[in-house]
């Protein structure tokens, strides 16, 4: 019996007005696949992100085509449920008021019904407290438990809030961007997190603009443009040079394979 995908895009439109940010986009996500969502400033990644994660609410005006987890229609969730299926990290968290690492990764666990009290931070069970030490333990920011989020680098920010998706324990993991302030060191082992992830059923729509990195983590590749899907499938077939510079027209490249993974890579004649 085959199984269904975690979730499924089918015709996905959105329009500003006139404009068209997203036309007829389609695509899968099964267990354990990475598939990276490639494409230049402006193409519509982060509305298809958003828009599936509910962030962009579906009622507005201009949105239409399908979405499916597991099957069952994704715009029918109530919040908290779809906060439970799909969890969104954009670039960067931030505070309008004091707050410290282990307290936002606590955020992620309103949508499991529990930190809804009067005094929100003091609300939580056990069980949220020791997601939260797992999810920051994973995402190796322990030791930044107690501090404050402003007073944090870019990069450290970024490991708070993949530790808040990941105390949010939905199956979907969309990450726009969330690893571009990380230090080699750190994409290197939080990659290797996310493929443990991955190995117990998750799945993850990844955008990035370090094609070589997408190139390396992925199972699947997107590539958009102007709102328009240019190629979907493996990154051996749809990261050629004809396909890119269709993305990137004034990039003069050359695409080569890893040495180790032969994966494509690519690299600027200058």
């Amino acid at each position: 019996m085959t199984r269904l995908p975690l979730l499924a895009v089918l015709g996905l439109t959105c329009r500003y007005g006139q404009r068209t940010v997203l036309e007829k986009v389609e695509f899968e996500i099964h267990e354990g696949q990475l598939v990276a969502l490639l494409g230049p400033n402006g193409s519509g990644k982060s509305t298809l992100m958003k828009t599936v994660a509910g962030l962009i609410p579906w009622e507005e005006k201009g949105r239409s085509g399908q979405i499916f987890y597991r099957g069952d229609d994704l715009c029918s969730f109530d919040p908290m449920h779809r906060a439970r299926t799909v969890a969104y990290l954009g670039p960067d968290i931030r505070a309008d008021f004091p707050m410290t690492a282990r307290e936002a990764v606590l955020l992620g666990r309103i949508c499991h019904g529990t930190g809804q009290g009067n005094n929100l931070l003091s609300s939580f069970n056990a069980q949220d407290e020791e997601k939260v030490q797992w999810a920051l333990q994973e995402a190796l920011c322990w030791d930044l438990r107690d501090r404050d989020i402003a007073t944090l680098s870019g990069g450290e920010r970024q490991l708070v809030g993949l530790a808040r998706v990941l105390a949010q324990e939905a199956r979907l993991l969309f990450l726009d961007e969330a690893l571009s302030r990380m230090d080699l060191n750190h994409v290197a082992l939080i990659s290797k997190m996310l493929r443990r992830r991955l190995e117990e059923g998750y799945a993850v729509l990844l955008v990035s603009h370090d094609i070589n990195l997408a190139s390396e983590l992925a199972d699947q590749c997107l590539l958009l443009k102007q709102g328009r899907q240019i190629a979907k499938g493996e990154p051996r077939g749809v990261l050629t040079v004809e396909k890119i510079r269709q993305l990137y027209p004034g990039a003069d490249i050359h695409i080569g394979s890893h040495p180790v993974t032969g994966t494509p890579m690519i690299f600027l004649r200058g």
